[in-house]
């Protein structure tokens, strides 16, 4: 148990400001002081002296906010592991004065936590687009309100007020290595370097260590203003790089799981970090608790969560319940990916099969009802249920119900609340792509991509959806666009304006899910689910005061409700909640259609 007298990183107290770094192999450990992220040498160099169990220390006097600064281990120089800010491609730390970088209006930003319904997006593609025409496009800053297309349809954070999801969740914002902050780029983010900084090509001012935390906060807080939580995703299963990261020359090896003399590779990416050890544990949940109390994150997301160790899962759950003395860090989200490419070796990792381990409030993403709406999409693409494949309709169906615990067949979770449910994510083909590639010519490919998430939307889970689905995003059957450019990962603000329609659906499906109490409490939403009765390949059932149904066979379905009165809000054309016809008895839904309508009281 390592003693851990001095929190890792820089503190200042009382006109005292002390740097600690964790070397536990280390003799000989400096700092460096620098006027600027490119002063050509140092203005201070102060020895670190130990002080037990693998940490160095020093104490300077003074408040050197605005200062960048460097460790020597061991005569190598690097940046520090929890630097919180810094200049240009991750060189040097930057020293963060307390409020330095809090935008205006930050000490009254506020976020009240509304049932999830999540909306995906990478803070490039977001704003890319040229047909915008902003002066940021690609960076933090185009995260505001007040713009419109040139049609005049609205963009940005006013296209998502419209919409009407309730969180956004960015791909990686923090540092990562695979894209030259000065040169610029692209790439997915999923290469982290610092942890605790956020990334410099999305900044204005890359060598200006203020400027990108102030426009990450800025971003946050204009979402905030909009009624719109902020989820991040976190890449803790790998690092860039293992030769020259910050981590591990401050203690070569100990971060990572090794193979021998290599790290493993239960990434796919390589590099593959050690969560089970007690400082990266006390780095993932020491990073999670900064982005909520400095950033005011409302949830994260776990890239790769299955190579996570269940332990230090539920470790940054109480972490964030304990957060703030009001107990409203419960309300922080918490879902990860429950899987590897290869499983941790003698690990249990917070994947499917160690489910009943994790907090019920630990998510993970269901891929079993994803495979079983839209089929499968990786290597052998085939169609799901809403592309006519009937037989998948119970795996479809087995975490629209909420998940069976008792059920090995399909994804198991302890609670509705566990699971988030999608049919598309960044990783893979889009929806509307994979439609293409399993349907012909002749179907109604705009249509089948609406049941699907019509399916999501009426289900018992967190409701998930990737950037521009609602206007049949499409990146040209590219499945693995992690650095295939603009042209490519866009969203496409002239296809949003063009497939009004079908934003308008997605906004019905967002109204008519709002407007269900059963979905406000989704850890108690299975006493309010029951199956009916229906014909064979069609699915009936009621949420609450909800009935929906789903045919996607070639025949009209009649569904007996034994004299209830439905008022009909939704069908493969129409969502909302504005009733447009009334059923007593029985419902009918046609073929390859869908059906939605509230229980009318007597």
């Amino acid at each position: 148990m390592i003693k851990q007298v001095l929190s890792p990183g820089i503190t200042y107290k009382n006109g005292v400001t002390t740097f600690c770094v964790f070397a536990p192999y280390a003799h000989d450990v400096s700092l460096r002081l620098y006027i600027s992220d490119t002063a050509s040498r140092w203005s201070i160099r102060k020895s670190l002296a130990p002080n037990g169990d693998g940490f160095f220390s020093c104490a300077l006097r003074g408040d050197f906010g605005g200062l960048y600064y460097t460790y020597e281990i061991e005569g190598v120089e690097t940046i520090d592991p929890y630097a919180l800010s810094g200049g240009a491609n991750s060189v040097r730390g930057y020293i963060l004065a307390d409020g330095a970088a809090d935008p205006e209006g930050w000490e009254n930003d506020n976020f009240t936590p509304e049932p999830p319904i999540v909306w995906e997006v990478h803070v490039r593609d977001f704003s890319s687009d040229s047909w915008l025409g902003l002066p940021d496009a690609g960076k933090f800053s185009a995260f505001r309100g007040g713009i419109s297309t040139p049609d005049g349809k609205p963009a940005l954070i006013d296209y998502l007020k419209y919409l009407g999801i309730t969180y956004v969740q960015l791909m990686p914002v923090a540092d990562y290595g695979s894209v030259d902050e000065l040169a610029g780029g692209y790439n997915w983010g999923y290469d982290p370097v610092c942890y605790f900084m956020p990334e410099g090509s999305y900044s204005s001012d890359p060598h200006n260590g203020l400027t990108r935390v102030r426009e990450l906060k800025t971003l946050v807080k204009n979402l905030h203003d909009a009624g719109i939580g902020v989820i991040l995703d976190v890449v803790f299963n790998h690092t860039y790089t293992k030769a020259g990261n910050p981590l591990d020359i401050c203690a070569p090896d100990y971060y990572y799981r090794l193979r021998g003399k290599e790290p493993a590779n239960g990434s796919g990416c390589g590099n593959e970090t050690r969560s089970e050890s007690e400082m990266f544990r006390r780095l993932i949940v020491d990073c999670v608790c900064h982005y909520v109390k400095e950033y005011h994150v409302d949830g994260f997301r776990f890239d790769l969560m299955g190579l996570i160790d269940v332990e230090t899962m539920n470790c940054v759950r109480r972490a964030l319940d304990n957060i703030y003395p009001d107990g409203r860090g419960k309300r922080i989200l918490l879902y990860g990916e429950p899987w590897y490419a290869e499983p941790p070796y003698n690990v249990e990792g917070a994947d499917k099969a160690h489910f009943f381990k994790l907090d019920e409030r630990v998510g993970m993403f269901n891929d079993s009802t994803r495979n079983g709406i839209r089929g499968l999409h990786f290597v052998n693409v085939t169609g799901g249920y809403v592309q006519g494949h009937i037989q998948c309709l119970e795996e479809a169906m087995s975490g629209i119900s909420g998940g069976d615990p008792q059920n090995p067949e399909f994804m198991r979770v302890k609670s509705p609340v566990q699971q988030v449910l999608y049919t598309a994510c960044h990783d893979g083909y889009t929806l509307y792509d994979q439609i293409c590639m399993t349907t012909d010519g002749n179907a109604d490919r705009r249509a089948i991509h609406r049941m699907a998430d019509f399916m999501v939307f009426s289900g018992l889970g967190i409701p998930f959806m990737l950037a521009g689905q609602e206007f049949y995003r499409t990146k040209g059957g590219d499945g693995n666009s992690y650095k295939s450019g603009d042209a490519v990962n866009k969203l496409d603000w002239r296809r949003m304006s063009a497939e009004w329609e079908g934003v308008n659906y997605y906004k019905g499906l967002i109204e008519l899910r709002k407007s269900n109490p059963a979905f406000e409490d989704l850890a108690s939403s299975r006493a309010v689910f029951r199956r009916l009765e229906s014909p064979e390949g069609v699915a009936a059932y009621s949420v609450g005061n909800v009935v929906y149904g789903v045919n996607a066979t070639e025949n009209d379905a009649v569904i007996p409700l034994d004299g209830a009165k439905i008022l009909q809000v939704c069908d493969i054309d129409r969502a909302g909640t504005c009733p447009f016809a009334e059923h007593s008895g029985e419902i009918k839904i046609k073929a390859r259609n869908v059906f939605a309508g509230y229980v009318k009281e007597a």
